[in-house]
């Protein structure tokens, strides 16, 4: 275990990773996969400063999943960005395995809230995309797709386009093509918020399964604190911005999880008051989540 010191915060405790703990050469110490110091951002919209972050400290392992939770505004969609090298920190330091995070970022693959398809390609064309733009090989493309198609459940709508797909459809197409060159990180926004609650359930499901078949280490956003536990090795709450972690929160809920009955256990009742009371503070504030 180590510990992480969040600012205004004692230390709290985070769990290895669980699968893969990448290890630094020098006295066996852990090297994040992902890791925020003294982070800050500050954006310039017209007469007025924002400033989003400020002196904001966090780790995500190898392996982890990772959900962030907040009000509305405080920052969670900018921590994606900065990781994925669109934007670059006004202060402090962003790491990626231990070394300042490339812009753009190619070793990650982001799935943001609308499914931004392309809809003149095929479901089998637009889940290629990344691959052909990388220029691999005819066969591998062909067999990456083919195997990513088995993986998501769209066996015998290759050729359809999206506008001849379900939401959910359109949801396991996109997940599809942001696994199709192997990304070491999935950065996802907020992914499943649109959609139904059966659906979301189900596309959770998939999501849990394709994480423990393809290894990745996942950083999510959402504003579900059931989906969070639900889903996540370790909740992050973020305050109001400026942004700091109010809470690193392990989930200590046995895996593999059972999303439709993983809310009986007691455990969960637990996680949800612990998460939803510091939320709770800022909504009060006059934040809205």
């Amino acid at each position: 275990m180590s510990q992480i010191p969040s600012a205004g915060h004692t230390a709290v405790s985070v769990p290895a990773a669980v699968r893969g703990d990448p290890v630094a050469g020098n006295g066996g110490a852990r090297v994040p996969k992902l890791q925020a110091a003294g982070l800050g951002m500050t954006f310039q919209r017209r007469a007025d400063t924002v400033t989003v972050l400020r002196g904001l400290d966090f780790e995500v392992h190898e392996g982890e999943f990772v959900s962030i939770v907040g009000p509305s505004g405080c920052g969670k969609s900018t921590i994606l960005n900065l990781a994925a090298g669109l934007l670059t920190p006004s202060a402090g330091r962003l790491a990626y395995d231990g070394k300042g995070v490339p812009q753009p970022n190619t070793r990650v693959g982001y799935v943001t809230q609308k499914d931004n398809l392309l809809p003149w390609r095929s479901v089998r064309k637009n889940i290629s995309v990344a691959l052909e733009i990388r220029k691999r090989p005819r066969d591998e493309i062909k067999e990456r797709t083919a195997e990513l198609v088995d993986l998501v459940g769209l066996q015998g709508f290759e050729n359809a386009y999206p506008a001849q797909l379900s939401g959910g459809m359109r949801k396991r197409v996109t997940l599809a093509r942001t696994l199709a060159y192997r990304p070491d990180m999935i950065l996802a926004d907020e992914p499943f918020g649109a959609l139904d609650a059966q659906l979301r359930l189900v596309l959770q499901e998939e999501l849990l399964r394709i994480w423990q078949h393809e290894k990745n280490t996942i950083v999510f956003i959402t504003h579900d604190i059931t989906e969070a536990i639900a889903l996540s090795d370790r909740v992050l709450v973020f305050s109001k911005r400026p942004a700091r972690v109010k809470v690193d929160c392990p989930i200590d809920l046995p895996r593999p999880r059972d999303l439709a009955r993983v809310r009986t256990d007691p455990a969960f009742d637990r996680l949800y008051d612990r998460l939803w009371t510091e939320l709770a503070e800022d909504i009060e504030a006059g934040d809205a989540l």
